[in-house]
């Protein structure tokens, strides 16, 4: 995954509003059995995001699944958040999506984890996600599940983009007309049964 859409490679160097609530600072320990972040002061829900993004027909091709095999290449040290911590991803986004993302009934996502450089530029790069989603696994450990490229639309819209971008020939689609980022998921580290693209993981919850 490594071709960007209508904009050169950058230098390395989102869901109602409900789901905004600011949380806490995380502080994280940066090894590879890091807790989970602490326990929302609010609950994360989704009423009226019920959208499940996803192309099975799309996933099952030889050519994304190759470009799959180079995003968990790319991404597997990412498994030990410390290695995250120290390529520049923190929880949350300028004061939003700071705590684990749930859609009582469809699924959840969890917690995401941004990279600000990555965010302030408007290009895709297949295996440079904008973003690494955790979820909380059996012994209360934060786990890899996803990454997510994202998207500001005013940046995408002001670099004189008129079609949404794109990766693995899936269009990113607004999610949260708040944020209104483009987004797109791939779980490429944990199943998901309602597809690799899908937003939401039933098999993902919150604490």
């Amino acid at each position: 995954m490594s071709t960007r859409r209508e904009l050169p490679r950058r230098r390395r160097s989102w869901p109602s509003p409900r789901l905004l609530c600011v949380g806490a600072v995380m502080l994280l320990s940066g090894c590879s059995g890091q807790s989970s972040p602490a326990t929302p002061s609010l609950p994360n829900s989704s009423t009226g995001m019920e959208h499940v993004h996803s192309s099975k027909s799309s996933e099952a091709s030889p050519a994304v699944a190759s470009m799959l095999a180079a995003v968990r290449a790319a991404t597997a040290k990412y498994h030990d958040i410390s290695q995250a911590l120290g390529d520049g991803y923190q929880l949350g986004y300028k004061g939003v999506v700071t705590t684990c993302v749930a859609n009582p009934g469809v699924g959840a996502m969890g917690y995401h984890y941004f990279n600000w450089t990555k965010m302030d530029d408007p290009s895709i790069v297949q295996d440079d996600p904008e973003v690494l989603v955790y979820h909380t696994g059996d012994d209360g450990t934060l786990v890899l599940g996803a990454v997510e490229w994202v998207v500001p639309k005013a940046l995408w819209d002001g670099a004189g983009n008129t079609n949404p971008p794109s990766v693995f020939g899936e269009s990113l689609h607004i999610l949260n007309p708040v944020l209104n980022w483009y987004v797109e998921h791939a779980w490429v580290w944990k199943h998901n049964p309602d597809g690799m693209f899908a937003d939401w993981n039933p098999d993902v919850t919150c604490p």
